[in-house]
């Protein structure tokens, strides 16, 4: 039996840095086309909804063939947490439609180098193991380690952040070789899955048993400012000449 597979894309029209930053313009598309997209060509999904409290939003996405089956309610229209705008999306469709899926994807649309493929790879990792409460797209974090990193003191003179040295017994700061220590991963937000009764009952997006899909670091773009589309257009301009 295949497994209902819901996607739920939070866009809010209250974008703070950026305006209207989900429908804003990206090489010639609205950037919230890119999530919808990736996800339509995902083997896995079987329905893809908006969650938003912006009619504007509605009519673009609904033309670009996701559903906006509600009004997104003002009290989780504002900052708050992802998992608020999951579960409430869910709970209505299970009170209204009577409509539960097995797994939940969370798509943000500021990621637009999203693929369809980890979409799909992430669902087929709960999918094949039962074991697998939740996953997520993951990137190798390179240079970008806890161990090289310092705080400045009151005195402005810098101090490692974490106890590496002193578990080492070094009396002074130094800089090792990556090679000393583990493989180390940023978890990216460019996809999570998740059994939709771990969220209930978690009241978050990943469980206790949360797999890692890799992605590359390039696939992560997350855009924010307005300067982060402008950086976007020249890589995709590039990418697909």
């Amino acid at each position: 039996m295949k497994n209902e597979v819901l996607v739920v894309i939070p866009a809010r029209g209250g974008s703070v840095r950026v305006p209207k930053k989900n429908i804003k313009m990206l090489n010639g598309k609205p950037l919230i086309a890119y999530v919808i997209e990736a996800s339509r060509n995902a083997r896995t999904v079987s329905r893809i909804i908006v969650s938003t409290d912006d009619a504007e939003i509605k009519n673009v996405t609904t033309n670009l063939g996701a559903e906006v089956p509600f009004k997104r309610p003002a009290d989780i229209s504002e900052d708050v947490p992802t998992e608020d705008v999951i579960i409430h999306a869910v709970k209505w469709l299970n009170e209204n439609e009577r409509y539960f899926p097995d797994i939940v994807v969370t798509l943000e649309p500021p990621s637009p180098f999203r693929k369809s493929e980890h979409i799909d790879r992430c669902v087929n990792s709960i999918i094949a193991d039962k074991t697998i409460d939740s996953a997520v797209t993951v990137y190798y974090a390179g240079a970008n380690r806890p161990e090289w990193m310092v705080y400045v003191d009151k005195d402005n003179l810098i101090r490692p952040y974490t106890d590496y040295f002193k578990k080492q017994g070094e009396a002074l700061l130094r800089f090792p070789a990556s090679q000393e220590f583990e493989k180390l991963y940023q978890v990216s937000g460019v996809v999570i899955a998740c059994r939709t009764e771990v969220l209930f009952k978690s009241k978050s997006l990943v469980g206790k048993k949360c797999a890692a899909v890799e992605i590359d670091r390039n696939e992560t773009f997350d855009l924010n400012y307005q300067e982060d589309f402008e950086i976007c257009e020249i890589l995709m301009k590039k990418r697909f000449q």
